[in-house]
């Protein structure tokens, strides 16, 4: 392993991560370990590989051991649901984050931004690439990138939920080698003030537009991936009984 190459690492889950150290492979960066939470699907393939995967249910608690305390190596957190402390942002080993969501408008828990995202009937949204440092709030590090993609007028959560994975893992092919290589420019920007959390879910309901929280609260084919929100939204008011028939919110079938 050269000076230009140091070693990469992953923390987070699924499909999304599965993909991005298959890509990082491919490109022939040395991968040096993945932290998963026990039992993620994504274990075995990646074990089936030859690689290191550690099982943890805090990354907080387990990282260290996988990176070691003077890794000047890179840490990618992708679909990583739990915040990184400063202790560890302050090590040796540079830390970097793909958000589903643009920073500017929606930082927090990915389906509640997209949720929030089309209560409010934005027009775009998209995935950021950012750098993770101590004493930040969540999703505020400086950008590395980011990508856009327009919502359309009859555009429902599971169609954003889809494009914003594409943007995720386009997000970080464009921009590894480059992280890797120690060449990646970044930039400060103004972000959202407040994180999204699944408490904000009933209050989203409760001030959207009737047609908009039909498309945000049609889940589609994500339902069954997403139990918590789908239990928010048939308990918030308004909520319509086709949820809990299986259908779709706007009287579509869940594709």
């Amino acid at each position: 392993m050269s000076a230009r190459e140091p070693a990469v690492y992953f923390v987070g889950e699924g499909a999304l991560l599965h993909h991005a150290v298959d890509y990082s492979l491919r490109a022939g960066l040395p991968v040096a370990g993945i932290l998963c939470p026990s039992g993620d699907a994504a274990t075995p393939r990646l074990r089936a590989r030859g690689l290191s995967v550690l099982e943890s249910a805090d990354p907080n608690e387990d990282l260290l051991r996988l990176i070691g305390p003077r890794s000047d190596g890179i840490v990618f957190s992708i679909n990583n649901r739990r915040i990184i402390k400063d202790e560890l942002l302050a090590g040796g080993a540079k830390f970097f984050n793909v958000h589903n969501g643009l920073v500017q408008d929606y930082r927090g828990i990915a389906e509640i931004c997209i949720f929030a995202a089309l209560c409010a009937g934005e027009a775009r949204y998209g995935a950021t690439l950012q750098r993770l440092l101590p004493r930040h709030k969540v999703d505020s590090g400086p950008v590395v990138a980011q990508i856009e993609f327009p919502i359309g007028p009859d555009d429902r959560f599971c169609d954003v939920l889809q494009r914003s994975l594409e943007a995720c893992r386009d997000l970080f092919e464009s921009q590894v080698r480059d992280i890797a290589a120690n060449r990646c420019k970044m930039r400060v920007v103004e972000t959202s003030k407040a994180a999204l959390r699944y408490e904000d879910v009933a209050s989203l309901c409760a001030g959207a537009d009737p047609a908009r929280l039909a498309l945000a609260r049609d889940l589609g084919r994500y339902r069954g991936f997403l139990p918590r929100l789908a239990s928010l939204i048939e308990s918030s008011p308004g909520a319509p009984r086709m949820l809990a028939r299986g259908l779709s919110a706007t009287g579509r079938s869940p594709s």
